[in-house]
């Protein structure tokens, strides 16, 4: 594990192993790198994988009030630029798909190749105008969120949550990714994770999504407890240059649930993009 130091101050702690074109990695809400252990395991023999703790996560830099997802993809473009990484594929899960969009958006977006978004949409709160969003009736997922509750007892909040990330009907399956997933949610700083959902429940990034300039791959669980595949849908119709591949047993974590095909799927598209730019 290495870290830098980043401009504003605290750090960005991050893995970074392997050689071959560059596959960056951005976990999830509350789920930290090491939901990326499987990929850093498995692919480093052929590419370069870099997997940040994203602020407020791990021992990075704490998630302040007032921080937005334009703050994760500031750190973001630093580390990019720190490791003078160009032609990267960024692979965002859930929140790590708003990250890849926000520095889309950014001076740093020429150094983007591809993008590969898992189980996520551009907005999560629905309204008049968006009906792409969390899944309605998902309790824990409801607009109202009570904020009050995370914070007072962050160890029942997280075994309540947990579950819902993995394929619904399939939690038996599940039970050792639950398990070890449980454990990891706990341990985080629960000021950060609830600055985190403030920021992740504001964001809206329908208008950028549509203007896109890199290639996408959308990815997304058949099974998902979270989002529907009609918000894949839309997102393949919308996004230029972009196509869908569904996971039929997965639900919130292909990349957890079919870690071998997920791996195939993103290794076709990097080669894919790979092969285009030595054309």
């Amino acid at each position: 594990m290495a870290a830098l130091q980043l401009s504003g101050g605290g750090l960005l702690e991050f893995d970074d192993t392997g050689n071959g074109p560059v596959i960056v990695f951005l976990h999830g809400w509350s789920l930290g790198k090491e939901a990326f252990g499987i990929q850093l395991r498995e692919l480093a023999d052929r590419y370069r994988i870099v997997v940040p703790d994203m602020r407020g996560h791990g021992g990075s830099a704490k998630f302040a009030n007032g921080d937005g997802i334009d703050t994760l993809a500031g750190d973001l473009g630093q580390l990019l630029e720190a490791l003078n990484l160009t032609d990267v594929i960024l692979v965002g899960w859930s929140m790590g798909a708003l990250v890849a969009w926000e520095l889309a958006e950014s001076p740093q977006r020429t150094r983007i190749a591809g993008i590969v978004t898992i189980d996520m949409v551009p907005k999560v709160l629905n309204g008049t105008s968006w009906q792409h969003g969390l899944r309605a009736g998902t309790h824990l997922y409801d607009v109202d969120i009570d904020l009050a509750k995370m914070r007072k007892d962050w160890g029942a909040f997280t075994r309540d949550y947990v579950p819902k990330v993995f394929a619904d009907g399939k939690q038996a399956e599940r039970e050792k990714l639950i398990g070890t997933m449980a454990k990891l949610v706990k341990d985080n700083d629960v000021d950060s994770m609830s600055n985190l959902w403030v920021a992740l429940v504001r964001a809206d990034y329908i208008d950028t999504v549509q203007q896109l300039d890199v290639p996408t791959l959308i990815t997304y669980g058949q099974l998902s407890q979270v989002y529907t595949e009609a918000a894949a849908l839309w997102m393949d119709q919308h996004i230029p240059n972009s196509r869908r591949v569904v996971f039929a047993e997965s639900g919130h974590a292909p990349h957890l649930e079919e870690p071998d095909l997920f791996n195939q799927t993103l290794a076709g598209f990097a080669d894919e993009l790979a092969s285009h730019r030595n054309e």
